[in-house]
């Protein structure tokens, strides 16, 4: 299961799986468009051009709010970050989430082609796919939630 492709889990995710906003939109419009759509990043981007960078919240926090900015008049280009970590929709799951624990990283971009993004895979996206399988009746779920778990975590380790 989590040799998988990446895009496997992208299919199934329930929302939105790219998010933009251009590199000229202020924090606050980001962060509003993050509400609106239930996520965590936006894509920077200008229509039509390669991503120029993530939104996170941990952006947010980090160089936004410690640093004291004003949402309001902040630009998102001033407070992303420019270096996207990009994998392939062919990506095994195992192969991504190494990558995200290894850099700290909580989003992943996934790439359709080279130049095509296909959407943001997120670390909870993964635990929920790991762990919580599709379907389990609620009096069942505390359960098998624990056996994912406990596989999820011995397959990690190799063993």
């Amino acid at each position: 299961m989590i040799d998988r492709p990446i895009g496997d889990i992208m299919k199934a995710k329930t929302g939105p799986s790219i998010v933009t906003i251009p590199p000229t939109a202020t924090v606050f419009e980001a962060v509003a468009l993050m509400d609106e759509k239930r996520t965590g990043s936006v894509l920077v981007r200008e229509a039509g051009k390669p991503v120029a960078g993530i939104f996170t919240e941990r952006d947010l926090m980090r160089r936004v709010v410690r640093l004291g900015r004003d949402p309001k008049s902040t630009p998102i280009k001033d407070v992303m970050t420019p270096d996207v970590r990009s994998v392939p929709m062919t990506e095994s799951t195992l192969e991504v989430l190494r990558l995200m624990v290894e850099y700290g990283y909580r989003h992943m971009l996934v790439m359709e082609t080279e130049t095509q993004p296909w959407g943001v895979v997120s670390i909870r996206d993964l635990m929920a796919w790991l762990i919580v399988p599709e379907q389990i009746a609620h009096e069942g779920r505390r359960g098998v939630v624990y056996t994912r778990a406990a596989d999820t975590v011995q397959t990690l380790r190799g063993g």
